[in-house]
């Protein structure tokens, strides 16, 4: 059968409809074409909750808000209605959740939490509402410090932008460039032939002697006890002892010249008695100058005899 230009036309229309009747309910969270069982929650604060929002069990959306009213019996709550799919029940005694699961975005979903009765709620009933902080609400008591912090950071950043300066950079450079180099002259040295690796191999070649002698060290330093032991086992104590006690009579004999006891104690500190030997002394050698140059005055010798004139 052949349909005529108005009846096509009246079913496009119809289809035009029924589209745009399903695009509606869909931008709404309505799938018409997928049933759902509908519930309601009640809120104080719906803040960041939107119509067309998520509703998420695990994670997983399970479905839509659908509209949010002033609860005409409690003034001072929001009633959000919300569907999810009908596969899905909900056990009586869940709650639900406000949160927001995307940090950049400042909506919110709403978050499931099952609880463990086996009984269900049916479509239209009011669920339980729970309250959870947010992770932005979470840092709110840290919020002032944070600011402080950014703020800090902030003026660190600009004055590392003033210090790194054209001056400085080229500084910079040029400390790169002389550390560059060092790190080249180490290396050459550290190169086979290098300086520093002659001298290490040095130190290596001592080391290695040294560990090679390392028995006839240890012998050496037992014959050094063994010595010590002679020397103890010989009177050393006993030497220590009689030249300590030599020392305290020397000692006592120099305070006794120093008191002026005794000759030797007169004779270093009795002016009179150097003055005596000094004028003794002159007088001794005048006498042998004279004796000397006149000895006929002292000795007469007489061959024949006679006398004395």
């Amino acid at each position: 059968m052949k349909l005529s230009r108005e009846a096509k036309t009246g079913i496009f229309a119809i289809l035009i409809l029924a589209l745009a009747i399903w695009g509606f309910n869909y931008l709404k969270g309505k799938n018409i074409l997928n049933p759902t069982n509908e519930y309601y929650v009640k809120y104080a604060n719906i803040e960041g909750i939107i119509e067309s929002g998520n509703v998420l069990y695990r994670g997983f959306k399970v479905g839509n808000i659908n509209g949010i009213v002033f609860d005409s019996d409690s003034p001072e709550f929001f009633v959000v209605k919300f569907n999810v799919n009908k596969n899905i029940n909900i056990p009586v005694g869940s709650k639900i959740f406000g949160t927001q699961t995307n940090l950049i975005a400042s909506t919110k979903d709403l978050v499931i939490e099952f609880s463990d009765a086996k009984e269900f709620y049916n479509s239209g009933d009011t669920v339980v509402a729970g309250y959870k902080s947010s992770p932005l609400e979470m840092l709110e008591p840290y919020k002032k410090q944070l600011d402080n912090i950014l703020s800090n950071i902030d003026t660190t950043l600009f004055a590392i932008k003033e210090t790194l300066n054209a001056e400085t950079r080229e500084n910079l450079q040029q400390s790169v460039s002389a550390l560059k180099l060092t790190i080249g002259s180490i290396e050459s040295m550290m190169a086979p032939g290098g300086t520093l690796n002659k001298s290490l191999k040095n130190v290596e070649s001592i080391t290695s002697n040294i560990k090679d002698k390392n028995q006839e060290i240890s012998k050496s330093i037992d014959n050094l006890a063994n010595a010590t032991s002679a020397l103890d086992s010989a009177g050393l104590q006993r030497t220590l002892m009689s030249l300590d006690s030599t020392l305290l009579a020397t000692n006592a004999i120099m305070n006794k010249i120093n008191n002026n006891e005794g000759t030797a104690g007169l004779l270093v500190n009795d002016s009179s008695l150097y003055i005596n030997l000094s004028s003794a002394t002159a007088s001794l050698d005048s006498l042998l100058t004279d004796l000397k140059e006149n000895p006929k005055r002292y000795v007469h010798l007489s061959v024949f005899g006679g006398k004395d004139k």
